[in-house]
């Protein structure tokens, strides 16, 4: 079944909106695996909004999803709002122990993404996060790191 988004116009990317899409803006998440949410920033400006409509998809699964396995996308053409870091991180103060892989070109996208990974650790959270340069490189490095989660929950 196909959900149109709520504004009635595709996705920025061209995809399909599904019931495991959501988006908002220009942004959009999907759930690729019961546990990986992958979050897409192309262009235009991120905002904490942005981030609190998206992780709707998200949040009602994480008593559920144990740990959470985030990829996000950031585009070369997408610039973060002022706060935006910030009200991110507060979205996700109560989340379940997570892993982010980051795909960014730009070196402000990698510094912000380092940031907000040590601000969700400082409020207790169990996070992980890597920076990447390409989608590939961040989708084996979460694949190796599930694994390897997958490995430990079975001894």
């Amino acid at each position: 079944m196909i959900v149109p988004p709520e504004n009635g116009k595709p996705p920025p990317d061209g995809g399909i909106v599904t019931p495991d899409t959501h988006t908002a803006g220009e942004h959009r998440i999907e759930r690729e695996e019961t546990d990986l949410f992958v979050y897409r920033f192309t262009r235009g400006t991120a905002t904490g909004a942005h981030v609190g409509e998206l992780s709707k998809l998200e949040k009602p699964l994480w008593d559920e999803c144990a740990p959470i396995y985030n990829l996000v996308v950031l585009g070369e053409d997408l610039s973060i709002a002022p706060g935006a870091i910030t009200e991110t991180a507060k979205l996700f103060r109560a989340s379940p122990p997570r892993t982010a892989a980051y795909v960014v070109r730009r070196f402000f996208h990698r510094t912000s993404m380092e940031f907000l990974t040590r601000m969700i650790r400082a409020f207790g959270v169990n996070m992980y996060g890597k920076v990447f340069d390409n989608e590939a490189s961040a989708r084996a490095w979460l694949a190796e790191r599930r694994r390897g989660r997958n490995r430990k929950s079975v001894m």
